[in-house]
């Protein structure tokens, strides 16, 4: 294994400004399920007086600077949903425009000081500026069923939330209390249900169905993997106008304009590939395209630091047994230390070795391929082992409790910095817990290889593949490696068996000793979503920064990055 030393490059990029493309229908796509209180649903138009925004109206008094009017909001118009069978047999898609101030708002997210020798409370807040808009997604994968459960869960809780504001009058009530015709009762009582809105007001929540088509037909993906869509090279690849009007439906290769060659270009891309770059213009921006950054009927001051979503939570199954794993970047000091509080939390409750922190090294947005990529900061929560297309209450219930845990942080990080503004005297209760648990600075982790070939995230040892069918590798993952995700493996190793019965040993390709993670994941079987086992290294970042730390005979010690470069190995 070789290491280098690497200095942390400067964030920024460049904006976009989003213009009518087709959006994904069907009954639970994002307009259709679009959270009242979110801005995504401004203007669809309910006829419901109390379906606005009501966790907005909380956050306002919390926060009052939130609801000013440099705040962006997403605007979209909505066409009625056609009937499943209908939806599934054209893949008709309603359109959105993104229009909108910008937030002038800087992205200094600097924690306070995180001095191992104190532990005393400090007033001083943990982060610069609370943390605003949060968007939940499920169905990235179509088949992940898990996080779409989720987020129909979180749809409901706020449909709860608001009956509850109505019924009380705009005061306070216990939204638990309400609507339990339908849930699944057990001896007279009920499962506690945790109601987001009402239990972490100072955030607004938003949910994405993101690959709606793909849902529907239970699969994976329609064409390629979404999560490697969102790249900026893939972005640039789709085209956007200014002047493509709402009725524009690319998939029927017509728009009322004349804009043919618009619609034939758009119809000729891969499903995911047109739908990454709406999301990156829900959620985003993640850069500034050459037809929009020169409009000029578009703001001057499009900036794609500064994303329409704060945090993006991307939630994932696996079939692998990673237990709960916890994805984030490299040296994002925001991401880093909400990771660690809910390391904490889940390992809590379910046991050290059931709760693990996984970082890639792709500390730049603009270099990341992924969905959560898309908000100024991304967190991958990723449960398993489950079956592909099942849902799984015990899998449900501990995705749940990491993304509570992780929505708690960002919600007493928003009191504390409150409280501080309010001259409070304990306004460091989440920095000090982090302090107390990890009294060094430094929280373990494992830090994945990075990636080598095309739909990769991260590295993996990668099998030949069947002659005819792509997707069907020559050899089989050998059983004394299944099921020991974030176990070492070392040269010489079992690793493989041949259709002979012939053993293929580890080779060293990505170190001598090296840790398997995603080990026989079926979304893997695919050529777009990277083939093979995923390769990691233990690893450890600090908590005041996000920049991995390895020990070194210096007395101060040192950050570094470890760079784990692949040879060519078994193909």
């Amino acid at each position: 294994m070789n290491l280098r030393l690497r200095r942390s490059g400067r964030r920024g990029g460049r904006g976009l400004r989003l213009h009518p493309l087709v959006f994904g229908t069907a009954a639970l796509s994002l307009l259709a399920t679009a959270l009242p209180s979110s801005a995504f649903a401004a203007s669809m138009g309910s006829s419901n007086p109390s379906l606005s925004s009501s966790s907005s109206v909380k956050r306002a008094a919390l926060f009052p600077a939130l609801t000013a009017p440099t705040r962006r909001h997403l605007h979209h118009r909505h066409q009625h949903s056609l009937p499943t069978n209908t939806l599934m047999m054209t893949r008709h898609r309603t359109l959105f425009a993104i229009r909108g101030g910008q937030n002038s708002s800087d992205d200094n997210y600097s924690m306070a000081s995180l001095s191992s020798t104190s532990t005393t409370t400090t007033s001083s807040p943990l982060f610069a500026r609370p943390i605003e808009k949060v968007t939940v997604v499920g169905g990235t994968h179509g088949n992940e069923y898990t996080g779409i459960w989720i987020i129909k869960s979180i749809d409901k809780q706020r449909e709860i939330y608001l009956q509850a504001q109505t019924l009380s009058n705009d005061q306070t009530s216990d939204a638990s209390t309400m609507d339990t015709t339908d849930n699944n009762k057990q001896d007279g009582e009920k499962n506690a249900v945790v109601n987001v809105f009402e239990k972490f007001p100072s955030l607004e929540i938003d949910t994405l169905l993101a690959n709606p088509v793909a849902y529907m037909e239970n699969k994976r993906f329609i064409d390629v993997d979404l999560n490697r869509e969102f790249s900026i090279e893939k972005l640039r690849k789709v085209p956007t106008s200014t002047t493509t009007p709402d009725e524009c439906d690319v998939r029927a290769e017509f728009c009322s304009d004349g804009n043919v060659d618009m619609a034939e270009v758009l119809a000729s891309l891969p499903h995911e590939s047109v739908r990454a770059r709406e999301i990156e213009g829900l959620l985003g921006p993640k850069f500034v395209s050459s037809v929009t950054a020169t409009s000029t009927d578009q703001p001057d001051n499009i900036d794609a630091s500064d994303p329409n979503t704060c945090v993006v939570i991307d939630l994932h199954t696996t079939t692998s047994n990673m237990g709960i794993t916890l994805i984030i970047p490299e040296g994002d000091a925001l991401m880093s230390a909400a990771a660690a509080y809910v390391l904490h939390k889940c390992q809590e409750r379910y046991g050290h070795k059931e709760a693990q922190c996984l970082m890639h090294a792709l500390p730049q947005r603009q270099d990341r391929m992924n969905l959560s990529s898309c908000g100024r900061h991304g967190f991958t929560i990723e449960v398993g082992p489950t079956p592909q297309g099942v849902l799984r209450h015990d899998v449900v219930e501990k995705t749940q409790t990491a993304l509570h845990a992780l929505l708690e942080f960002m919600h007493l990080s928003n009191l504390e910095l409150l409280e501080q503004k309010g001259d409070g005297d304990n306004a460091s209760s989440v920095l000090n817990q982090l302090r107390r648990i990890y009294p060094n600075g430094v929280v373990p982790c494992y830090r994945s290889a990075p990636a080598v070939r095309p739909g990769e995230l991260s590295g993996k040892i990668a099998w030949p593949n069947d002659t005819i069918n792509p997707n069907f590798p020559k050899w089989m993952i050998h059983k004394s490696v299944q099921d020991r995700d974030f176990e070492p493996l070392r040269v010489g190793d079992p690793l493989f068996v041949e259709l002979d019965g012939t053993i293929v040993p580890y080779d060293g390709s990505h170190g001598d000793e090296v840790y398997l993670i995603f080990v026989n994941e079926g979304g893997y079987y695919y050529a777009s979503s990277g083939t093979g086992i995923g390769v990691a290294v233990r690893s450890q970042f600090d908590l005041q920064t996000g920049w991995f730390v390895v020990e070194s005979d210096d007395e101060e010690g040192g950050v570094e990055e470890v760079v784990v470069v692949e040879k060519d190995s078994y193909e």
